[in-house]
C-alpha cells in the first residue's frame, strides 16, 4: 500500500525514527515544535516555534535546519547541509525563530530541535515542502516525522467548495495544532503522525444525501494516496460529515469533527450515540453488543471504569463505557477528549500500525 510514498520519501531522505520509545518516557516540559505557515511558498518567511505545554526547565535549546532541492520525481538534486540556526541558554517561555527570506521553490526543508533538560535530552525532527510541490501527482508533506510504514499518514484534501486556499492552509495548521496536538492522548502519540496537503481537490457529500449525491468524490490523484490511513476532505459548506474506508469529511474549521471522524478512519472507533454506526472490534473495542460484555470489559481500564458505567446508547441495543462528552459522542467546532476505552483502542492501533 505504501510502497510509492515510501520510495519517494526515502529518496528525499525523510525516513526518520518513530520515536515511540522516546514519547513513552518523555519528561517535562512537554514541548510542541511547529512551523508557520504550514505550507509556505518559496518566498514566504517561515517561523519556527517551540511551545511549552507543561512546566519544566530547559537548560539549552538548539534549532537546526537542512534545505534540500528536489525534482519532479522526488529525487534530491542538491543536498543541503544541516545548519545551526540558534542556541538558547536557560530559556523561559516559548521559543521562536524567523527565517525571513523563504527557502525558494522545489525545496524539502527539515528542521530539528534539540532540548537538554535536567532529566534528559530530546530531539524533534520535522520535514515540510515548499509550495508548489515539485512532485507531480503526489501530496505535499507539510509535517512529516516518521517512516510512512510505521506512523499514521493523514492527507488533507481541499474540497471544490473552498474559495480561498490560504484559508484552507491555515485550517490545515489548525488540524495539527488545535486537534491532534491538543487532544491529550493524540498529543501523547504526536510523533506517530505525518500530515500532507493534497495538490488536487475532491468533494465531500452530505451523509443524509448519499442516495442522491453518492459517496465522497475523491481527487484525481487518489491512486497515489493509497499509502495513507486517512484522507480528509476539508470543506466549507454545512454538511453532515461521515467516514468510510479511511476517507472522511469535515468542515475545515471544525476541530471536533476532525477528531471524531478521524476516530473512525484511523482507529476504527465506533460511534457512541444511539443513532450512530455501531460494531464491536475483535481487539480493544469501544462498543459492545451486550450489557454483559461491556460490564466485563470495565475492569480492564483500572480505576477509570466501573461496571456501572456500562449503558445502552439510546435504544440501539449497543453498549459503551465512555462518558457522555467523549470525542466519539461529539462533533463540532471544538474537540473534547477521548475517554479510556477510546484511548486504549488508539494505543492498540498505534502499536499495531508500527509493527505492521
Amino acid at each position: 500500500m505504501k510502497n510509492l510514498i515510501v520510495q519517494k520519501m526515502k529518496l528525499a531522505g525523510l525516513v526518520l525514527g518513530m520515536g515511540m520509545a522516546f514519547i513513552s518516557c518523555e519528561k517535562n516540559p512537554i514541548t510542541l515544535v511547529l512551523h508557520s505557515p504550514i505550507y509556505p511558498s518559496g518566498s514566504q518567511a517561515v517561523t519556527y516555534t517551540a511551545e511549552r505545554v507543561t512546566d519544566g526547565s530547559i537548560n539549552t535549546a538548539k534549532l537546526y535546519e537542512t534545505v534540500n532541492t528536489i525534482n519532479s520525481s522526488g529525487t534530491i538534486t542538491s543536498a543541503g547541509t544541516e545548519t545551526l540556526l540558534q542556541t538558547w541558554n536557560n530559556p523561559g517561555g516559548d521559543l521562536s525563530f524567523v527565517k525571513p527570506n523563504g527557502h525558494g521553490d522545489n525545496k524539502l526543508v527539515t528542521y530539528r530541535w534539540v532540548f537538554t533538560t535536567p532529566d534528559q535530552t530530546k530531539s524533534f525532527k520535522v520535514t515540510y515542502a515548499t509550495r508548489p510541490y515539485a512532485v507531480s501527482g503526489m501530496p505535499a508533506p507539510v509535517y512529516a516525522q516518521g517512516d510512512p510504514d510505521d506512523v499514521f499518514d493523514l492527507v488533507l484534501i481541499p474540497d471544490t467548495d473552498i474559495t480561498n486556499l490560504n484559508t484552507f492552509y491555515n485550517h490545515c495548521s489548525g488540524v495539527i495544532r488545535e486537534s491532534f496536538f491538543d487532544e491529550p492522548h493524540t498529543r501523547y502519540w504526536r510523533r506517530q503522525y505525518n500530515f500532507y496537503i493534497n495538490t488536487e481537490r475532491g468533494h465531500a457529500t452530505d451523509y443524509d444525501s448519499r442516495d442522491v449525491d453518492g459517496p465522497h468524490q475523491l481527487p484525481s490523484n487518489n491512486a497515489n494516496l493509497s499509502f495513507a490511513e486517512g484522507r480528509a476532505l476539508m470543506h466549507q459548506n454545512d454538511l453532515r460529515d461521515w467516514a468510510s474506508g479511511g476517507v472522511f469529511s469535515s468542515e475545515m474549521q471544525n476541530r471536533g469533527t476532525v477528531m471524531h471522524e478521524a476516530g473512525h478512519a484511523l482507529y476504527d472507533l465506533a460511534d457512541e450515540y444511539g443513532s450512530g454506526s455501531h460494531w464491536q472490534e475483535d481487539e480493544v473495542p469501544n462498543n459492545w453488543s451486550s450489557l454483559a460484555n461491556a460490564q466485563a470489559a470495565a475492569s480492564g481500564y483500572g480505576n477509570c471504569k466501573e461496571t456501572s458505567d456500562a449503558v445502552e446508547m439510546g435504544s440501539s441495543g449497543w453498549y459503551h463505557l465512555c462518558v457522555s462528552n467523549c470525542q466519539m459522542v461529539t462533533t463540532g467546532l471544538n474537540h473534547t477528549e477521548y475517554d479510556c476505552p477510546c484511548k486504549s483502542r488508539i494505543t492498540y492501533v498505534v502499536f499495531d500500525n508500527a509493527s505492521n
